[in-house]
């Protein structure tokens, strides 16, 4: 929690302030009623009626101004409160944007969704609560020893401090005992936030194999043991308060019973005898003093979970990025152009590089491809042309200079990007077509649709472009989306167009079209392209032929389906040797009679 203290801001500061004031008002006006009450007793045994009006008169004043503050605190704690908590939650999400892939896998999705919700709220209510109680209950406390030492009744005072150290040691103890537990839920919160999101994403998936059953029974693994460390943590809360009120009310014994020793003459003291009045009012004084561990006990509840969620939205905030942008970023010096020097890449913790020595450089406006068995490395090598990795060794440079000597942002103004999973935002289909630009015109929305060949059934829909778009696209087919996602990259015109197998989903002669539609239409836009059909490769400028990693083959088609062998392995599972030019055409045969 120091932590996030620390980014209190002047007009928070300035906030507590203004609280801390207001709470010694209310205070005061708190044992002002609390001395109108003992003074009406003694009125009252006088029947002094004047004196009744005038302190009755002076303690509903002080009641109502006491309630004044109350409410002025009450107002000021929230609006600090949730200042501080929409700032973190402001900074936490611009961080979590900040971070590169491998740093936020090694955070995981799930969790990182906890923190920005569930550990923010946890911070914010401990601090809401806090604000209203924590500066009262040390100040009506402190207020209330005082005067409780200026009764000079010295057996009293101490009968009152062995209850209070007794309530301390058990405020402790329970602090203990419940912030490793605390540790444990905020855990398994993120484990409850896996087993949901993988059992809704993968709901296509769990109907087709029946794995309702066998889906239901992760998540109640997970819901069972979050339920037991829930029980245990409100097992030991609920001991608690009742504990506090028998501290209350055995105080309140302990000083009457220290009272009637008094009254009988049992105790030398310099007063001859302690009226009954006095002792009322020792008894109300020490009963504010446990008050004021009452009102601690709304933060002791709260305070140890929200310090455990205050902790892991430390530990993003902290986080040292992986990548990051130049002190002295660079200027580019070319238009277009890729080139790879001798790269590698290894993932963190890995002991070898899952791709390493690859090299090769595209001019402005060629087209590269890549092909390669599962887990060859395509997708890896191409995520460090817009720095969504570093290379590991070797350098990675577009437009002639290295991507790690130039910030990120003017990098990937440059980079249209269409991942392998297409992804769609909630929305209509404007927008996600617009996403780099959300001032982009209609005309160049349109423009990028008919490039990808999405107008056809974009337009077919009631609303057209403004038609709905689920969270992640999910009515809309596979195709739909793909072309959607090749649009959105089309849209932005950049200099370098990334396709991580984004035509899988097409057939041939969408994908066909499509391709014929980008280079037509963007003659001097530098392509890079993933795919697993030759057929969608085969005009490329270059294409890289990758096997474990390395880089098994370079060149064009025509080439490499007769000098590389893995290529030629690809190409022969998919096209027959006629097609590839591999052995001669049969002859077609003539009729007559």
């Amino acid at each position: 929690m120091g932590y996030l203290f620390k980014k209190f801001t002047v007009r928070n500061w300035v906030s507590i302030f203004v609280i801390v004031l207001l709470t010694v008002v209310q205070v005061y006006f708190t044992m002002a009623v609390v001395g109108c009450v003992n003074e009406l007793m003694a009125v009252v045994q006088r029947r002094d009626l004047d004196e009744i009006w005038k302190n009755g008169f002076w303690m509903i004043l002080s009641a109502l101004l006491l309630a004044i503050a109350q409410t002025i605190i009450s107002i000021i704690a929230s609006a600090t409160a949730s200042s501080i908590a929409t700032r973190t939650r402001n900074e936490l999400y611009t961080k979590i944007n900040a971070l590169s892939l491998a740093d936020m896998a090694g955070f995981s999705t799930e969790s990182l969704i906890t923190r920005t919700t569930n550990d923010i709220q946890n911070v914010h209510l401990a601090l809401l609560t806090a604000l209203r109680t924590v500066f009262v209950a040390p100040i009506t406390m402190v207020w209330s020893i005082i005067l409780l030492v200026q009764t000079g009744v010295p057996q009293l005072t101490v009968g009152t401090i062995v209850w209070l150290v007794l309530l301390v040691v058990a405020v402790i103890f329970l602090i203990l005992l419940v912030i490793p537990k605390y540790k444990a839920v905020q855990r398994l919160t993120d484990a409850l936030n896996v087993a949901s999101r993988e059992n809704l994403t993968g709901i296509r998936v769990v109907r087709a194999f029946n794995a309702e059953k066998y889906q239901e029974d992760k998540f109640e693994k997970v819901n069972l043991e979050f339920t037991k460390k829930q029980i245990f943590v409100a097992k030991a809360l609920a001991f608690f308060t009742p504990f506090v009120m028998f501290v209350m009310m055995g105080l309140t014994l302990t000083i009457l019973w220290i009272a009637c020793f008094i009254l009988n003459g049992n105790f030398n003291m310099d007063d001859a005898t302690v009226a009954f009045a006095a002792t009322n009012s020792f008894v109300m004084l020490a009963s504010q003093i446990v008050m004021g561990f009452i009102l601690l006990i709304s933060i002791i509840l709260l305070w140890p979970r929200a310090t455990v969620s205050a902790r892991r939205i430390r530990e993003v905030l902290v986080h040292l990025e992986s990548i990051t942008d130049p002190e002295h970023p660079v200027d580019f010096t070319e238009t277009g152009t890729i080139e790879f020097r001798d790269v590698g890449y290894a993932y963190p913790g890995a002991d070898k590089e899952s791709v390493s020595h690859v090299s090769f450089k595209v001019k402005k406006g060629e087209t590269i491809a890549f092909i390669g068995a599962t887990g060859s490395g395509k997708t890896t090598i191409i995520n460090m042309i817009p720095r969504f990795a570093d290379a590991t060794s070797g350098e990675v440079l577009v437009d002639g200079v290295n991507v790690k000597d130039v910030r990120q942002e003017d990098l990937r103004k440059k980079i249209g990007y269409t991942p392998q999973r297409g992804f769609l935002f909630k929305g209509n289909i404007r927008d996600n077509i617009a996403f780099s630009n959300p001032e982009m015109t209609m005309q160049d929305v349109k423009k990028a649709a008919d490039i990808a060949c999405a107008s056809e059934f974009v337009e077919a829909k009631r609303e057209q472009y403004e038609s709905e778009v689920a969270q992640g696209g999910t009515n809309f087919s596979g195709g739909q989306k793909q072309r959607l996602c090749i649009a959105r990259s089309v849209a932005k015109f950049p200099e370098i167009l990334i396709f991580d197998d984004s035509f899988s989903a097409l057939d041939y002669r969408t994908d066909k079209v499509v391709r014929q539609n980008i280079k037509e239409s963007m003659p001097g836009v530098t392509r890079v392209i993933i795919a697993q059909r030759v057929g969608t490769i085969m005009d490329a400028d270059q294409i890289v032929v990758l096997d474990k990693g390395e880089v098994v083959g370079l060149g064009k088609h025509a080439d490499l389906v007769r000098n590389c062998p893995v290529y030629q392995e690809i190409a022969l599972s998919q096209l027959s040797k006629e097609e590839l030019g591999l052995a001669p055409k049969a002859a077609t045969a003539k009729g007559g009679n």
